[in-house]
């Protein structure tokens, strides 16, 4: 019978597990969109890809779903973030 210190601690892990894979997700995000803008080569951008997808489909396997969670979350604030096109600021004229 586990006791209530012992629940505590696995809550606290899994929390820490989540945000430190939220935060690898956003980094391994901005680091996928910065490889894939600068590089002109097809090539790469694949090879890029389909690291992505293929670091994403080993989290589903050996990791568990709070872990893919952050993850995916992490990826997703970098798209967001980094990915999405930026209006172009509007000078105004004073006068």
């Amino acid at each position: 019978m586990p006791t209530i210190l012992s629940v505590i601690f696995d809550i606290l892990s899994q929390l820490v597990r989540f945000l430190g894979l939220a935060l690898f997700g956003l980094a391994f995000g901005w680091l996928v969109l910065e490889l894939l803008k600068k590089t002109t080569l097809w090539q790469v951008q694949i090879a890029v890809f389909l690291g992505l997808i293929g670091l994403v489909i080993a989290m589903a396997v050996f990791s568990g779903v709070g872990a893919l969670g952050g993850l995916t979350l992490g990826l997703g604030a970098a798209i967001l973030i980094w990915g999405l096109p930026r209006k172009p600021k509007k000078e105004e004229k004073e006068g």
